[in-house]
């Protein structure tokens, strides 16, 4: 078993459910050195909080270079989630517009038509399926398509495909050469596919927001043509994996709670808080990249400048300092906000509001559409991976 004195984020067992290990690492070595992957692992709220405060210190500048290496869509420029202030706010701010509160309110018809048509497909071809593949899967990749003007259905099935294959990217280091030509394969189908999109905007604007960046490189010439491909880029990746193991995970929590699931399922409007607390219990990211700037102290421990440091947000999550009983699955916390599954202060995910809109909307759906849903299996497989957690299937009945 790991313990905290050798915690290693590569073992299948921390992999599977890695809370105990933070728990004792909270406990017991809130900064540890991970020898597995050569990096500074942070582990409390109040540390791992402060390092998105203090961007001087903890930077973003390699998150992309950590995460994907050689695997980097558009390694030209530096993405927005690779940026600290004040080059981030720049790019950031014309970003926005396509998440601001009125644009999702926006998107509410096109999420619900998206659950609605995985919904019929799952009631008219089998009476089991698997959650995550037929599922939860589907949802974020239309909704994502829907966002960027994507209406081919089979590239819609490529982006799953690209989504999945660029997610094996932080454990290059151990993969075989098949796997790794095949993540290069669909590094080079992406980018080439939306470098294509971005030209045919120029003469065939559209309401999307691809269209909305070019439109904003043309008229105020502070967007490169090469930055619009890496917004772009990241929207497709983050758009399409994240709220994928949300779904499942939020599904899961609640068939492991069947009084919060007949609450959920008598007041459908409550899948939001059940959301809400599924990123809080169980976060998609485990842990975001940084870099030390200079030598820095954090609880006591010297961390070297220019060090790869993971900042747990799935650790902070359950800290039971600032969360009261951070075992169980609250829908009613009086901070259930507090999570920093979406990260915070400039880094916060600027698609967060649209995230949690579609996850509730797939859980209700979902579970209004089955009132006689039964999972197949008391305890799934969760992914392999130490970057984000989500469940590799998860079968069901109808």
């Amino acid at each position: 078993m790991t313990t905290a004195t050798g915690f290693d984020p590569l073992d299948y067992l921390v992999q599977q459910n890695p809370y105990p290990f933070y728990k004792e690492l909270r406990q017991n070595a809130p900064v540890q050195y991970l020898e597995s992957v050569g990096a500074w692992g942070i582990f409390r709220y109040a540390d791992v909080e402060s390092t998105f405060k203090h961007p001087e210190t903890f930077s973003a500048k390699d998150f992309t270079t950590s995460a994907f290496g050689e695997f980097d869509p558009v390694p030209e420029v530096k993405s927005i989630i690779a940026t600290d202030p004040p080059e981030h706010s720049r790019i950031r701010r014309l970003a926005n517009a396509g998440f601001r509160p009125g644009a999702i309110k926006s998107m509410e018809p096109k999420v619900d038509a998206v659950v609605n048509r995985l919904l019929d497909n799952l009631e008219n071809k089998r009476s089991e399926f698997d959650l995550v593949s037929d599922f939860a899967a589907y949802v974020p990749v239309n909704v994502t398509a829907d966002l960027l003007g994507v209406e081919d259905p089979d590239v819609r099935e490529d982006f799953k495909r690209w989504t999945m294959d660029l997610l094996k990217s932080p454990s290059r280091g151990v993969l075989p050469q098949d796997e790794l030509d095949q993540i290069s394969k669909s590094v080079a189908e992406l980018r080439a596919y939306f470098t294509e999109q971005i030209e045919y905007r120029r003469t065939h604007p559209g309401t999307d927001l691809v269209s909305d960046l070019v439109r904003a490189e043309e008229e105020s010439q502070t967007l490169t043509a090469t930055e619009i491909l890496s917004l772009v880029a990241l929207m497709q990746f983050g758009g399409s994996e994240t709220p994928s193991h949300l779904i499942s995970s939020t599904i899961y929590n609640l068939f492991t709670h069947p009084d919060i699931l007949a609450e959920v399922r008598r007041d459908p409007t409550r899948a939001l808080a059940a959301v809400q607390e599924t990123l809080r219990q169980n976060s998609p990211v485990q842990m975001v990249f940084q870099t030390s700037t200079r030598d820095v102290e954090v609880a006591g421990v010297t961390i070297p400048a220019e060090s790869m440091v993971f900042a747990y947000l799935a650790s902070a999550n359950h800290d039971d300092t600032v969360f009261d009983e951070p075992e169980r699955f609250i829908l009613d916390r009086p901070n259930l906000n507090k999570h920093l599954s979406f990260a915070t202060g400039a880094h916060h995910c600027i698609g967060a509001p649209l995230g949690r809109m579609m996850c509730a909307k797939a859980v209700s759906g979902l579970l209004t559409r089955f009132p006689d849903l039964q999972p197949l299996e008391s305890d799934p497989e969760w992914m392999p991976s130490y970057w984000v957690r989500g469940l590799a299937r998860y079968r069901f009945t109808a």
